[in-house]
């Protein structure tokens, strides 16, 4: 019988590509739904430990696409797409944004990998408290920060930091992101999951209050395929 070292496991471990790492590792976390298994935080924070060493290498990002030549003000690049989770990337012009969006009942992972990009999160009021079906919402409004591929990822749940804004900076900028379950994906008794975009209104009781909007017109995406492993 043949017993692999600990050294050579180690070495077999650095040549798979950390993408794969991070899509085992999603599967690890989310395939039985979040929050589900009694290793599910364990899961996560072993997920988010591989998300924070990613570079644009690791998902051969194209950075002919943060150029401005383009007309659309970001581009949608999709990684792996399942019924209970999406990778996703997203290259944003410069000064381009993703406007202020909710993910109702959602975890969400972000990992800058090219630029630096400005990010604006709200939280809800209470956990378990959610978007869903609300016009308007009274939050918690976290510091903003600018993050660069040198910072770590950035967690949302379901409650913390749910709502966010992100714009990228003069140069573009690329971030990598792990939604579950993904929108459009049913909710029992609601329906399918949609992205909500919201505008900041004012304070109110000393919370910062959102009000719902249609739509956001500045905002739409084209696509490119997704070139790495």
């Amino acid at each position: 019988m043949f017993f692999q070292s600990n050294t050579s496991m180690r070495a077999s471990s650095q040549i798979i590509p950390r993408i794969e790492l991070i899509r085992e590792r999603v599967f690890q976390t989310f395939s039985n739904g979040p929050n589900k298994g009694e290793n599910f935080e364990k899961n996560l924070k072993n997920l988010l430990s591989v998300m924070d060493k990613l570079t644009a290498e690791d998902v051969k990002l194209d950075k002919s696409l943060l150029k401005a030549h383009r007309l659309a003000p970001v581009t949608y690049i999709e990684i792996l797409k399942t019924t209970k989770y999406v990778i996703n990337m997203f290259v944003l012009r410069p000064e381009s944004k993703l406007p202020l969006h909710d993910h109702p009942a959602m975890h969400g992972i972000c990992k800058v990998v090219s630029g630096k990009v400005n990010i604006k999160n709200f939280s809800l009021i209470a956990e378990g408290f959610s978007t869903l079906g609300m016009e308007r919402l009274l939050t918690v409004k976290e510091p903003e920060r600018t993050l660069t591929e040198k910072d770590p990822a950035v967690l949302l749940t379901p409650s913390k930091g749910n709502i966010h804004e992100l714009q990228a900076k003069e140069d573009g900028a690329a971030f990598v992101d792990v939604l579950a379950p993904p929108y459009s994906s049913s909710i029992e008794g609601v329906g399918p999951r949609t992205c909500n975009y919201f505008e900041e209104v004012g304070e109110n009781l000393g919370y910062t209050e959102l009000v719902k909007i249609e739509n956001a017109p500045d905002f739409w995406t084209d696509v490119s395929p997704y070139l790495g492993p």
